[in-house]
């Protein structure tokens, strides 16, 4: 087959499969192409406009010198002074003369700024021709017309001396006027301009380019979430597989710890065993937790709750872990309002803080205080542990992330649990934060909006 074939059909089937490309390369070619359009039009507009200006002005210029011409047709040393006069105020006058008619055909100069040109004959060219016969014809306006010598453009333009009583051409203003210097300074503004378009089109090709390059991390980023979704079903699945055989480990140990008789030393090794399976069972708990709530799988099934006795239980539950621990664990148990809650789901909530709360406190106490504020109930668990310094706070609910210091160098975990917390929370529509002073202690602070009664009829 023909290479050149194999590399148009490589780059037709990548273009299909990355549309994009197709849209940057059709940007790549218009919007340059629009830029040098737009200029274009642009530059044209400004020559026309610079054209009238320019006729405008000759015209100008040859109104004023026929006012003052007419009542001084026949003098020809008056005249011939104020053509100086206008032509050293006007340097781009390269000609300026006053002839009269002496043949159908030919005219005598009577008054020019070139003295030596006086008194001889102009024989006109086409181009004069058309303008003398525009002027004869209509004897009040100016005719000009464009023409170029040895690379310069000129304006020739031809004005009628009317006889102030007839008002038929008894003479006639002929002016060349030099765009040397004018078209000069617009070459240069026209080369900036160009260079400066030149720049932009240069500066969009690159950032067009750069999407290209885009396109790619496109794509790559594509392949990532893929890869990531399935990372994410694998942690899943392997999550939900070790359910079993840990869940047949913790019955086999239950067995052996109910009726076989060990030694103290067996005891003590399938306590170790036993910890390490339940340790386990909550890594993996977490783990699926994680899934769920990045999933958006996690179901919650709310209700209005008085939640005061789920907090009791909770502490009741971890009197023993804090007792043996050497902390006091207290707990006022309060009537609440009704808040709007998934019980389960608020259950593991107060398990996460308070066994955390009683993880991080070498000594001292742990209290967990309720309370109403405004329209919400406030759930405080405050501890006289090892606190949390400003710069930690700020990453605390972060995903893994665990705070690192001397004195959680020995504690496990995976830096999950207050993150998971804190996702269960924001979707119970209630608000968690945290206040910590580093070796004073630290309160996690849980508000949920109080369920507002309907008013009775």
């Amino acid at each position: 087959m023909n290479p050149l074939f194999n590399i148009f059909l490589r780059g037709f089937l990548f273009a299909q499969n990355n549309p994009q490309i197709i849209y940057t390369l059709f940007l790549v070619v218009m919007i340059p192409s629009a830029f040098f359009f737009t200029s274009e039009q642009f530059l044209r507009i400004a020559r026309e406009n610079q054209d009238l200006f320019e006729r405008n002005r000759i015209g100008i210029l040859q109104d004023v010198f026929v006012l003052f011409a007419k009542e001084h047709v026949d003098d020809a040393s008056y005249l011939s002074t104020h053509i100086q006069s206008i032509v050293e105020q006007n340097e781009t006058v390269t000609r300026l003369q006053v002839m009269r008619k002496n043949t159908s055909s030919e005219f005598i100069i009577v008054a020019s700024k070139d003295d030596v040109d006086v008194g001889t004959p102009f024989v006109p060219d086409p181009l004069s021709s058309a303008l003398f016969s525009n002027a004869t014809g209509r004897p009040g306006e100016s005719f000009a017309a464009k023409f170029f010598t040895d690379g310069v453009r000129y304006w020739r333009s031809v004005r009628a001396i009317t006889d102030a009583s007839s008002a038929m051409p008894v003479a006639y203003v002929l002016t060349d006027v030099s765009m040397a210097e004018a078209d000069a300074v617009a070459r240069k503004n026209i080369r900036s301009a160009y260079l400066v378009l030149a720049l932009i089109i240069f500066l969009i090709i690159v950032l067009l380019a750069r999407q290209a390059r885009i396109i790619d991390y496109a794509t790559l980023y594509q392949k990532l979430k893929e890869v990531d979704h399935m990372k994410d079903d694998f942690v899943s699945m392997a999550a939900h597989e070790l359910r079993s055989p840990l869940s047949i480990i913790r019955g086999y140990t239950e067995m052996l710890a109910d009726g076989e008789k060990l030694s103290p030393g067996g005891q003590t090794n399938l306590k170790h065993i036993d910890d390490a399976a339940v340790h386990l069972n909550h890594l993996i708990g977490d783990i699926l937790d994680v899934a769920k709530l990045q999933e958006g799988r996690m179901s919650f099934r709310f209700e209005s709750r008085d939640v005061s006795k789920d907090i009791a239980e909770v502490v009741e539950s971890f009197m023993r872990v804090a007792s043996d621990k050497g902390l006091k664990l207290s707990y006022e148990n309060i009537s609440l309002p009704l808040i709007s809650i998934d019980p389960d789901r608020f259950h593991q909530v107060m398990i996460n803080l308070v066994g955390n709360a009683i993880k991080y406190t070498p000594s001292g106490e742990v209290r967990v205080i309720t309370s109403q504020e405004k329209e919400s109930v406030v759930v405080r668990v405050s501890d006289t542990g090892m606190g949390i310094s400003a710069e930690d706070q700020q990453k605390l609910f972060q995903k893994f992330y665990r705070v690192k210091s001397e004195e959680t160098s020995t504690i496990t975990g995976t830096g999950l649990g207050l993150w998971i917390t804190s996702q269960m929370v924001k979707t119970m529509h209630g608000d968690i934060a945290v206040e910590s002073i580093k070796g004073k202690g630290t309160d996690f602070i849980l508000r949920f909006p109080v369920i507002k009664e309907s008013p009775t009829a």
